[in-house]
């Protein structure tokens, strides 16, 4: 079929401006600087590859990272998507007013592994020993995922009825459902917020007798966009960060990695950063030690992930000393711990995809009876 003289100088136009476009958007993206990280997805980009065996496979990341306005790709493929009435990206909800993060599915064998060191931990250090495992956004928060998502139900029951004997389970199922409508949970993060982690701490504080005293809310930002944004690429949902201070709270030392000292649990570098959840404690590390100028003669050892740390604000005035280990990144002799800090009390605190997926738990608690 023979072209029409139309379609042939629309073609002709077609290509005189497309082609230039091509070779512009060839160009810039040759001599545009490349960036380090990403804010935007919160990791570090690909950088222009050595001549090995992958070259070629390296050099198509190269480009996918590097090209420019791929964030505003990013954002809009999100939009498109939201249009076209997709309910998850990257294993994450898009709900009503949030992002909400997947559980992790149920691993029994990795549950076993960590309730049974647990056990055998508690019988090894006869302490008041606690357990805090704490349902996910996609437990409680079910009225704003999308329609028709049905998530699997999170098995904490199963998870407590495993505890040995002088464990105590602190279920904050209860006091979460009873505050519900609240924000407990970040729109933007998988992480709980300051009221969440205060009402688990009403739990906690029930359990051992304790009367939570009056809280002084300072909000820090109202622009802060979590693991969740980043992974989908959502551009409007932001959230608030705040800190809740206890008015009993009294003057403490906090050292990490052994000789860097601060008088305060608070990371302000993490405001002008793009994970503004650090400024609970700062980025992740192996074991942080807090020492506090009070009466009491408890000492704590608290095994955790990252939930526990904005929960650390309200355990400061129940302590002498807080010992933090997050087994993911511990790697040295626990019983030493145990003897040189005097623990009286063992707290752990998961988010409950973490404690069913993840056994570094088990393997720092077993070396206590290795």
């Amino acid at each position: 079929m023979k072209s029409t003289p139309f379609k042939a100088a629309l073609g002709k136009r077609y290509v005189m401006i497309v082609l230039p476009l091509l070779c512009l958007g060839l160009l810039v993206n040759v001599f545009w600087p490349d960036r380090e990280t990403s804010a935007l997805e919160n990791r570090p980009l690909a950088k222009f590859p050595a001549w090995t065996p992958s070259f070629l496979d390296d050099l198509d990341l190269y480009f996918s990272d590097q090209f420019v306005g791929r964030d505003l790709a990013i954002n809009a493929n999100y939009l498109l998507k939201k249009l076209e009435g997709v309910r998850e990206i990257d294993n994450v909800y898009l709900g009503k007013g949030t992002l909400i993060q997947e559980s992790m599915p149920y691993d029994a064998s990795i549950v076993d592994r960590n309730m049974d060191a647990l056990s055998a931990f508690r019988q090894t250090y006869p302490l008041n020993t606690m357990l805090m495992v704490v349902p996910t956004a996609a437990s409680v928060e079910k009225d704003k995922l999308p329609p028709f998502v049905d998530t699997p139900a999170e098995a904490l029951d199963d998870i407590f009825a495993k505890s040995g004997e002088g464990i105590t389970n602190i279920d904050v199922r209860p006091i979460f459902n009873d505050h519900k409508q609240e924000r407990l949970y970040y729109k933007t993060d998988h992480h709980w917020t300051s009221l969440g982690a205060s009402l688990a701490f009403e739990a906690l504080a029930q359990s051992q007798g304790w009367t939570p005293a009056k809280a002084t809310v300072y909000p820090l930002t109202k622009d802060f966009q979590g693991t969740l944004a980043s992974k989908t690429g959502s551009p409007f949902l932001k959230d608030d960060i705040d800190l809740y201070v206890p008015e009993n709270i009294p003057e403490y030392v906090v050292t990490y990695g052994g000789d860097h000292k601060s008088r305060t649990m608070y990371d302000a570098d993490a405001m002008d950063a793009k994970n503004k959840y650090e400024v609970f404690l700062g980025p992740n590390q192996g074991m942080v030690k807090i020492e506090c100028d009070n009466d009491s003669d408890r000492r704590l050892v608290l095994f955790k992930d990252s939930y526990a740390n904005s929960l650390l604000q309200f355990l400061i005035p129940q302590y002498r000393t807080i010992t933090i280990i997050d087994p993911r990144y511990y790697y040295d002799d626990i019983d030493r711990v145990m003897k040189s800090d005097l623990i009286t009390d063992v707290l752990v605190v998961y988010n409950y995809s973490n404690f069913v997926s993840d056994a570094t738990l088990a393997d720092v608690l077993s070396s206590a009876n290795g």
